[in-house]
């Protein structure tokens, strides 16, 4: 079959699947919902998206200069750079490092471009298991299915559908408890964590002058994939780069709005390095392999803003035909509109050319998109390409053609447009709506109603429209920038520790202010309420609280140190016991006020795993170090310490997930709880 006829075979049996088209109605709602509130919180919101194009078309139109520099740094920092120019080479990097370090378990977190380049398959054909992590992804891999949206790959499936898998594959008792589900996946991905030789991630943006990889992620398996494992192993399309970390705070203002409508997701990695001398976990290697896979082509041609893309998934949830037909009916690994551009870019026009044919070119996908990337002229290029290497039928060839004739002149095309509303008023209507049309125009009407047509030309009709639309009211505009400057003189009379706190509440995390000389007192009252007689820390991260550890320890609390003992031969059991512990602790080194953002650099002494490991995380941060947004930060010092730390995560609110039916759940590989005591 063709692939154009499979692709509407596909789309005909999405269209009649009810409980499918209720689980792409309740992503798209709930995204849409609130797409729109996660950027009205973002001041100046619109200049924002437009230097977040700006920065994304510099790095495309600069490609291969950025690029070198890039490639220089990383180096530079201690990580080995692999370039693969096809998917067959980025296999056989990665199978390489696998080989050499004697691999049998490989733990992978979510990554489009690992999909792309088949990895898995590849993986298990050498003998070496492979794990995804995310959630979403766990439940289509068990189910023998491909991701069928970006953000959210099990977008598909109602809870039924995951209790069942969990059933025949896990072994479980059946449910349809959402948390419970969570819990299962929870328990049986840590084993992966733990014993797995090598760790896979993406990359969502590579930054040149420091080279930088930066992973977005709420789950927790991006650090767990990136920290556990002795070796880690990241792989990034060359075209993921923003030149500066002034670039990459833009663009993280953006992604997470875009993507799940958080100011910013759970966890954020900045990786610059292996483990340093004297840290007490982290990678003893960090391989990354850059794929072309024909970006660069792509770089060079018309199709060339399709690479602005950063993989936000907010052009599938605004998309109507995305959201009847589903990620399955497109048959690649990038759906939707970004994937009716990118799939005939960078695996061939004849085999994906008709899916640019899979929109209305209704405009919401250029709306929702956060860099602006423009959709319909793009689609028309695609479409343009595809009329040219792939023979279109007959009767639509002939059609068009005369249909150019009649919209060549005013005259004909007004004749026509009266004739067509004269013959349609013969048609069966509901709702005024064309229930039926003839053949070949009755493709459109086996699915869905066609409008009826108008017999009066758009330009009499818009102008009666103008004459009688409104102006807008100069008081309402009044109105709202009143209420622009009520809420900026509100915001500079509110502390920062005020602003931290409430947004910190409304991650789902709980927030203690008090003195020094409370603290101890403050940490075994949540300690005693938990019910815990360990607690798993870093001691000299925590040794200006050496008053407060002493007195922990004298109230027969065990300190257990959080250090990972890479290249021993009980590393995996060693690991298992810091990983049964329920309460972790740690100093956060700075703050972000309007994100509610803890900021945990690596460093000798400096643990990763006390704030991912245990199901509770305790963070102790003094209120001087709280600053207004991450600009102020990377400004007053913040820069530095991440081109210092091998590995740096900004941590906001508890890990979370939302993969099963878009219910929030709590604790899916990272704490489900966060308990901030700032100190003044």
């Amino acid at each position: 079959m063709k692939p154009r006829a499979a692709f509407q075979q596909r789309a005909s049996q999405a269209i009649a699947d009810p409980l499918l088209q209720i689980a792409l109605d309740n992503n798209a709602t709930q995204r849409r919902d609130i797409w729109q509130p996660a950027f009205d919180s973002l001041p100046n919101s619109t200049d924002t998206r437009s230097r977040a194009r700006a920065i994304r078309k510099d790095v495309v139109r600069h490609l291969d200069q950025y690029l070198e520099q890039f490639i220089r740094q990383v180096s530079a920092n201690g990580i080995q750079v692999h370039i693969a120019d096809n998917a067959d080479e980025a296999r056989r990097v990665i199978l390489d490092v696998a080989s050499a370090n004697n691999v049998d378990l490989v733990a992978k977190s979510k990554s489009m471009l690992t999909e792309e380049i088949e990895l898995n398959k590849a993986l298990e054909a050498a003998g070496i298991r492979t794990v995804e992590t995310d959630l979403g992804e766990f439940i289509v891999q068990l189910r023998g299915e491909k991701p069928t949206h970006i953000i959210t790959p099990a977008v598909h499936l109602r809870r039924e559908d995951v209790g069942r898998t969990f059933e025949r594959h896990l072994g479980v008792p059946y449910t349809t408890n959402v948390d419970t589900m969570n819990a299962v996946a929870r328990s049986n991905l840590r084993e992966i964590f733990l014993k797995a030789g090598v760790g896979i991630s993406g990359v969502n943006f590579g930054v040149v002058e420091s080279g930088t990889l930066c992973m977005v992620e709420n789950e927790g398996n991006i650090r767990m994939v990136s920290t556990i494992p002795p070796v880690h192993i990241a792989v990034m399309g060359l075209e993921r780069l923003v030149p500066t970390l002034a670039d990459l705070a833009v663009m993280l203002q953006v992604l997470p709005r875009a993507a799940t409508g958080q100011k910013l997701t759970s966890y954020i990695s900045w990786i610059n390095s292996p483990r340093q001398p004297g840290e007490p976990d982290g990678p003893r290697e960090r391989h990354l392999v850059l794929v072309d896979n024909n970006r660069i082509a792509m770089s060079d041609s018309l199709m060339s803003e399709a690479l602005l893309c950063i993989r936000c998934g907010a052009c599938l949830n605004a998309c109507p035909v995305y959201q009847e037909v589903g990620g399955a009916a497109y048959d690649s690994v990038y759906p939707g509109p970004i994937g009716s551009l990118v799939s005939p870019g960078l695996f061939g026009v004849k085999d994906f050319g008709h899916l640019a044919k899979a929109s209305t070119f209704c405009g919401a996908c250029v709306e929702a998109c956060p860099v602006g990337i423009d959709f319909p002229t793009l689609l028309q290029r695609t479409r343009v390409d595809y009329v040219k290497q792939v023979r279109q039928p007959s009767w639509l060839v002939v059609g068009l053609r005369v249909f150019s004739w009649m919209a060549a002149s005013p005259r004909r095309f007004r004749f026509a447009q009266r004739l067509s509303a004269w013959i349609t008023r013969l048609l069966p209507r509901r709702a005024g709506w064309l229930r039926w049309l003839p053949p070949p125009f009755n493709a459109w009407t086996r699915s869905r109603y066609f409008p009826a047509i108008s017999a009066k030309p758009f330009r009499q009709r818009w102008a009666q429209l103008s004459a009688s639309s409104a102006i807008s009211d100069p008081k309402s505009i009044a109105n709202i920038a009143q209420r622009l400057e009520r809420r900026a003189d509100e915001n500079l009379t509110t502390s920062l520790v005020d602003i931290f706190a409430s947004e910190v509440v409304g991650l789902g995390a709980e927030f203690i202010q008090c003195s020094h000389t409370d603290l101890r007192e403050n940490i075994s009252k949540v300690l005693s309420k938990i019910n815990t007689k360990q607690l798993l820390l870093a001691p000299l991260e925590m040794i200006e609280f050496k008053s407060l550890l002493d007195g922990l320890e004298s109230d027969g609390l065990e300190l257990m140190d959080a250090d990972h003992p890479l290249g021993q031969s009980l590393g995996a059991e060693a690991l298992a016991k810091l990983s049964s512990v329920k309460v972790g602790l740690t100093r956060s080194i700075a703050a972000l006020a309007d994100t509610g953002t803890l900021i945990q650099p690596s460093g000798a002494g400096r643990s990763q795993l006390a704030s991912l490991l245990p199901p509770v995380h305790i963070a102790i941060l003094f209120e001087q170090d709280i600053f207004s947004s991450m600009g102020a930060w990377l400004d007053a010092g913040g820069s530095q310490l991440v081109r210092t730390s091998s590995n740096l995560v900004m941590i906001s609110g508890p890990s979370r997930t939302a993969d099963i039916e878009m219910t929030l759940t709590l604790g899916v590989h990272g704490p489900g709880r966060l308990i901030i005591f700032c100190v003044d």
